[in-house]
């Protein structure tokens, strides 16, 4: 499903220069360019090289926001990001089909439940409510789970679902507004540098823009974008599989995102049916669905929820990741090419993270600085100086 946009929406040349030019119009992409025009900066060309929505991460997106993480500037983007939803309708006209259906994650060993008791006392100190659970209590409130092998749950009742696709048109819808130029079906083959600065692009089709600031914003493929521009940023795809279960009512219709971080398997309600999160793959950009994964998933969900032997899957597909080392996203420059602009990696947290992200990069380029949030932690060259900061709540396994 693609933003519903007229053909009068896209523009079917390409311009010759553009003030901020956009490489990747997914979520961050999108809210880039809305933040952008909110600064008074008109002039920004958006290049998708697929349609709108319909690949990369955001194209299988759940919309999940939570606020659940290990560390505080992961919590401090999911915070930033909840103000602007919770307002979404008042400021874009959109109802963004908020679910508050609450995050619940089990641990299964000791040592898993010891970061939750962390960051538990984490979440607490940015006042954040949430609920350490016994197994025992886990059974109580949803005994539909299994229990028996868990040190414990953790438990956000404020966080849920939103239609990301909603979002997403509203996001491109607004920025057109503003004066983004969005076009579809381009593809970046080529970065031009000039004294250690970015000074415009080349596409598949043999097109030149010139530009003065770049945003790196490629989801899975920002790692190679940035090769383009010769730098290494360790970004690309992990393949996730996803089922969908025919009518399932054996359990409630409404509980929390269960996911089990031990294997990365995860539930939700969607509809009458159940999404279950099933394994992971290889780090490329294949869409094939594995007849083993429909078999590993349907062996999780029966031992995690007993009820599920008597659910049927009624079809697959595959998602990707765009990910980094230590599952947290890249936003900032490379000092070596300080108007080449990087915001990607965002391992799984891209639609939550977006709003936070969209104003941090508008003043990155309108003020010079970040002042929405420090994203030193978040810098591309952390990498470089084996300076990591790595997430250990998510819901995959590599």
């Amino acid at each position: 499903m693609t933003p519903n946009l007229s053909d009068n929406d896209m523009r079917s040349e390409c311009p010759e220069k553009a003030q901020v030019i956009i490489i990747g119009s997914g979520i961050i992409g999108a809210v880039v360019a809305y933040y952008l025009t909110r600064k008074g900066i008109s002039d920004v060309l958006v290049l998708e090289q697929g349609e709108i929505g319909s690949q990369g991460a955001t194209s299988a997106c759940l919309g999940g926001l939570r606020t659940q993480f290990s560390t505080a500037v992961n919590i401090r983007f999911s915070l930033i990001s909840r103000k602007v939803y919770r307002r979404f309708k008042e400021e874009f006209g959109v109802d963004p089909n908020f679910k508050p259906y609450g995050y619940l994650f089990l641990a299964t060993t000791p040592k898993q439940w010891k970061i939750f008791k962390s960051t538990s006392r984490l979440m607490k100190v940015l006042d954040v409510p949430v609920e350490s659970l016994s197994p025992q209590e886990v059974s109580r409130r949803w005994p539909f789970i299994r229990v028996d092998d868990l040190s414990g749950g953790s438990y956000t009742k404020e966080d849920g679902f939103y239609s990301p696709i909603d979002i997403l048109q509203a996001y491109v819808k607004k920025a057109r507004q503003g004066g983004t130029v969005f076009m579809e079906k381009v593809q970046v083959t080529g970065i031009s540098i000039k004294n250690n600065s970015v000074v415009g692009i080349q596409t598949k089709d043999g097109h030149k823009i010139k530009a003065d600031i770049v945003v790196n914003a490629a989801g899975p493929w920002a790692g190679r974008v940035a090769s383009m521009a010769g730098l290494d940023l360790p970004i690309g795809p992990l393949r996730r599989h996803l089922f969908f279960t025919d009518i399932f009512h054996k359990i409630p219709d409404i509980f929390p995102m269960v996911i089990d971080v031990d294997s990365g398997w995860y539930m939700k309600r969607e509809g009458p049916g159940l999404i279950l999160g099933g394994p992971t793959g290889n780090k490329s950009f294949s869409q094939h669905v594995d007849f083993d994964a429909e078999e590993w998933t349907a062996e999780k969900s029966m031992h995690r929820i007993p009820a599920l032997e008597r659910a049927k899957i009624i079809r697959g597909w595959v998602g990707h990741y765009e990910m980094t080392p230590d599952h947290h996203a890249v936003i900032g420059t490379f000092p070596e090419l300080r108007n080449f602009i990087c915001a990607a990696g965002f391992s799984g947290h891209g639609f939550q993270h977006a709003p936070a992200t969209g104003m941090i990069v508008a003043e990155l380029i309108a003020n010079g600085k970040a002042e929405t949030e420090d994203i030193y932690p978040l810098r591309p060259t952390r990498f470089r100086e084996n300076d990591l900061i790595y997430e250990p709540i998510t819901a995959f396994r590599e």
